[in-house]
């Protein structure tokens, strides 16, 4: 099992339009044992969705690195090359609890973390009624990330906006950065101590993956960091 993210930055205008072609075009990604459009919200006004309307990405999981090269070599993914910024990351699932859409995407697949940097994924259903508390802890949250040990860049996401599913990306350079800010004290575990005894959320979802090789650019983001 392999998966990918893929992440793309077009003109305003272009970008609705090759968002509209993914959505189109979903027959490319039949391979896939799990897909999803994420549409990015400024970090800094997480959870409220503040979409950065210029870019999309997509992450799927794909059964083998066959059925992921078969992907990259698409129109589709060979149009997301030509964009004003574009960042492809291939990734080993080391970790993951919970579900998405009621199913774990990686599909509880294990294995020993690599010596390269981790990509953290987190996604959330929040109850409405849960939403004032959630906001709260996750804006205090998403404000420590900039400043994390090992952090090299992060950001949020939206899922689908009628049931406010939302979720954060963040990538570290190494992996034990990445269980240091997972798991280690600090305001992040306050926040899931407070979750559980909340139950702030209908469904979640906590993924570490090691990055295996990532090409393109990304603002705010030193791709060199990765390996």
């Amino acid at each position: 099992m392999v998966a990918s993210m893929h992440l793309v930055r077009w003109p305003l205008g272009t970008a609705q339009l090759e968002l509209w072609r993914a959505r189109c075009q979903r027959h490319v990604f039949d391979a896939a044992s799990f897909r999803s459009v994420l549409l990015p919200v400024a970090l800094r006004y997480m959870p409220l969705p503040v979409g950065q309307v210029r870019s999309f990405g997509y992450l799927a999981v794909w059964p083998d690195a066959d059925a992921l090269e078969a992907f990259r070599s698409s129109a589709l993914a060979r149009r997301w090359r030509e964009a004003e910024h574009r960042l492809e990351l291939r990734l080993q699932p080391i970790q993951s609890f919970g579900t998405w859409r009621g199913v774990d995407p990686l599909l509880g697949a294990r294995a020993e973390p690599s010596r390269s940097a981790t990509l953290l994924i987190t996604h959330s259903r929040t109850r409405l009624a849960k939403l004032v508390p959630f906001s709260r802890r996750s804006g205090a949250v998403a404000g420590t990330l900039p400043a994390a040990d090992g952090q090299i860049w992060a950001d949020g996401f939206l899922d689908r906006i009628r049931t406010f599913d939302t979720g954060t990306l963040s990538l570290w350079r190494d992996p034990e950065a990445a269980v240091r800010f997972a798991y280690g004290e600090g305001v992040h575990q306050e926040a899931v101590r407070a979750e559980r005894e909340g139950g702030w959320f209908a469904e979640s979802w906590f993924a570490r993956l090691a990055v295996l090789d990532a090409e393109g650019s990304w603002p705010g983001l030193d791709i060199g960091q990765l390996g």
